[in-house]
């Protein structure tokens, strides 16, 4: 009897033992309430800059589609000069031969009024447009047609105003030298007192 109590309780020792050791490796690996609120810190500011990132995508892409009013006004000696921006959409079809084209997109325009009262001339409007935006569709061959007009007009600030450019285009695989000619047409609106453009909208036919 004495030697199987001897062989046992080395063993119930060494169990005990064994034990205890993984009790005090647990708690020794156990994260401190410093390091778990370090953790919990780290992702609410992860999840933060996720919601700031995908806000400034959402603002931007808004942005980028809808006209904005004044962006600068700048002042030398009594000259002022008053920029707005805006993109229009504008869509129409220019008949001729081969085959007449549908044409669609987004026509960028900048118009900056300016006024002169050094010389008492009444303000005038220069207005930048940009088609190469636009691009045309054969409606018998399905062909793309492009243009890169730019044009610069100047006209005398009136609260409402029409203006027609021609512009030249081709098709995508081709050469300008061959180009056709349509024509875009907008109408502007003005606030005379704010010297801003308060409204646009454009087409695009047959010359």
């Amino acid at each position: 009897m004495k030697i199987r109590r001897s062989l046992f309780y080395p063993i119930v020792l060494s169990l005990a033992v064994a034990i205890l050791a993984s009790v005090v490796g647990l708690s020794g690996n156990k994260p401190s309430r410093e390091d778990r609120s370090t953790a919990v810190k780290g992702l609410q500011d992860d999840r933060l800059e996720e919601t700031k990132k995908y806000e400034y995508a959402a603002t931007n892409a808004q942005t980028a589609i809808m006209p904005s009013r004044t962006t600068s006004t700048s002042t030398s000696s009594t000259t002022t000069t008053t920029a707005t921006p805006a993109l229009i959409s504008i869509k129409g079809i220019v008949s001729g031969s081969p085959e007449s084209v549908s044409f669609s997109g987004q026509a960028e325009l900048n118009a900056r009024v300016v006024t002169d009262p050094d010389f008492g001339n009444p303000p005038r409007v220069v207005l930048s447009i940009n088609l190469s935006d636009v691009t045309g569709v054969g409606q018998r061959t399905k062909t793309t047609y492009v243009t890169s007009d730019k044009q610069t007009l100047t006209r005398p600030l009136a609260a409402t105003d029409t203006v027609q450019m021609t512009f030249p285009f081709y098709p995508s695989d081709g050469s300008a030298i061959s180009s056709r000619t349509g024509m875009a047409s907008f109408n502007l609106s003005f606030d005379e007192n704010s010297l801003t453009l308060t409204g646009v909208t454009g087409a695009i036919g047959s010359p």
